[in-house]
């Protein structure tokens, strides 16, 4: 059976602290406007770093075994999170976002990632987009302008999240909308912790 995954880092924490505040008020925006938006709950939060699409399930041993090798190469850091717009563009939006600081560390992280997984042929081919981090916090049913509402949030900070981990996430559709569990964790420990110690954790 094939499984939709991707790869992301976790960001419920601290913003599930720090973030109901915007969030609450954002909805409120959307109301009055008559936007439809589905709003992606916090503890879904998350910034995508590779997407594999679909894979057999028998290549998840694979997957781990890959990603926890690129997992002893690098050590935790921080991204900070500020800003808010929208995709394709605020005047005609489909997706409502967070930014996520373009880090150069998180940048070569993907790189030796993705180079990993096309050897492995888990990935079929490279990615050709330009690698744009950022944290998807809403999708609208259909496409409007947002401008005027989030404009109150634009250059807003956040916060940072602490990225000790990275997360394997499986995407199943459930009516109009992804909905993400997450299948295994790798934490990030760096070359001087030993390779047994960063084993990732399998949820089933």
């Amino acid at each position: 059976m094939n499984k939709r995954l991707f790869f992301a880092l976790n960001a419920t924490d601290p913003l599930a602290e720090t973030f109901p505040p915007t969030f609450k008020k954002l909805k409120i925006n959307a109301d009055r406007r008559e936007i439809s938006v589905k709003w992606v709950p916090i503890d879904n939060f998350h910034i995508t770093v590779s997407f594999l699409g679909d894979r057999p399930e028998e290549e998840l041993p694979l997957i781990a075994e890959t990603l926890q090798t690129v997992c002893t190469q690098f050590t935790p850091f921080d991204l900070k999170i500020e800003d808010m717009g929208a995709f394709s563009n605020e005047h005609d939006a489909r997706v409502i976002w967070l930014g996520v600081q373009k880090k150069r560390y998180l940048a070569e992280f993907k790189e030796i990632l993705d180079q990993a997984l096309l050897e492995k042929q888990i990935l079929t081919k490279p990615d050709e987009r330009a690698f744009s981090p950022h944290l998807t916090i809403g999708r609208l049913r259909n496409p409007r302008s947002v401008k005027d509402m989030i404009s109150p949030f634009k250059r807003k900070s956040f916060g940072k999240i602490h990225v000790n981990e990275i997360v394997l996430y499986e995407s199943n559709l459930q009516g109009a909308f992804p909905v993400y569990t997450p299948v295994l964790r790798c934490p990030l420990t760096g070359e001087e912790e030993a390779v047994e110690e960063a084993s990732p954790s399998l949820f089933y």
